[in-house]
């Protein structure tokens, strides 16, 4: 009886068992090949650029170029971007702020609180941005981890190193030099206590970074009104409207001795001007006269002329 040559042999199938299974292997290995072959992209944004770095698998990691700003880039299978912001920063310090309010003591050993914002530039030279990189970014993964232009948790940490840190030394430092009712109740001394704050903060942001490089640039700060410990502000107040009181008091007595210098002013012209009248008129005539300005009669009759002593 011979065999149906439809029906597959053992043998056949055995052999589509191994192809089904190279096939298998090959698709893989194309996968993991193109897991290590495909290139890598980077899109900066209109405020951002971007450090490219190559390297692989087997290859070390080299500082390759920098991206611009607005720009897209294809680069080879391994290679990492690290995007990093090119416009203005702000550290915000207070209320839903990047942290919570500064504290610092004036010179007569008060504490205060105070909320701000520090603004500034990160060097994006290319040289300097790479050394950036290299030194602090990388170490506290500072790089942009979004699109959106907002920062990553590593750059909030690495700002409260490298910003956050000198602020306060700046802030205490220039605060040393006034009282807190200066610089709670005077404009002209806050005005002038922010920019001396802002004078030493460039300096005091450069001794915590190794080299001559300035990796922050432009600083900008501006302070709210400081604000004193509750009760102090309140004794505070309190003496203000204790000296308010006092200056009202003191402007209303002013004002009667005015008033009443005045008011001799106006006697002393009177009399004056009496006197003079009297010059012209003599002492009768004036007396007449006022009598009769006054709707009186000065000439009341005599019964002298009358009366006649009878006996």
């Amino acid at each position: 009886m011979s065999k149906n040559p439809s029906v597959p042999t053992a043998a056949s199938g055995s052999r589509f068992a191994k192809g089904g299974v190279a096939v298998a292997l090959l698709v893989v290995a194309l996968l993991v090949v193109l897991a290590f072959v495909r290139p890598t992209t980077v899109s900066t944004g209109p405020d951002q650029v971007a450090l490219h770095y190559t390297g692989g698998a087997f290859t070390p990691t080299r500082f390759g170029d920098c991206v611009g700003t607005s720009t897209r880039a294809w680069d080879g299978p391994g290679d990492k971007h690290f995007s990093y912001p090119s416009s203005q920063r702000n550290y915000v310090f207070g209320e839903g702020g990047d942290r919570p309010s500064m504290t610092f003591v004036t010179k007569d050993g008060i504490e205060m609180s105070v909320d701000g914002v520090a603004s500034f530039l990160l060097n994006t030279e290319c040289q300097t941005l790479r050394r950036f990189h290299d030194l602090i970014g990388n170490r506290y993964s500072a790089y942009m981890d979004t699109s959106d232009g907002n920062g990553s948790v590593g750059w909030l940490t690495m700002l409260s190193v490298y910003v956050s840190k000198p602020l306060e030394t700046a802030i205490d430092r220039a605060s040393q030099n006034y009282t807190y009712t200066d610089l709670y109740t005077d404009p002209n001394v806050k005005a002038q206590w922010e920019r001396d704050v802002l004078e030493q903060l460039p300096d005091l942001v450069g001794r915590q970074i190794d080299g001559e490089e300035e990796f922050f640039v432009n600083f900008s700060i501006t302070l709210q009104k400081p604000v004193p410990p509750e009760q102090v502000k309140e004794a505070l107040i309190a003496q203000q409207e204790a000296v308010a009181r006092a200056k009202a008091r003191e402007a209303e007595a002013e004002a009667q001795v005015k008033a009443a210098e005045a008011q001799v002013k106006v006697e002393r012209a009177e009399a004056e001007k009496i006197q003079e009248r009297i010059k012209v008129l003599g002492r009768d005539g004036y007396l007449r006269q006022y009598a009769i300005d006054k709707g009186l009669n000065p000439y009341q009759p005599s019964t002298s002329g009358i009366i006649q002593n009878r006996e």
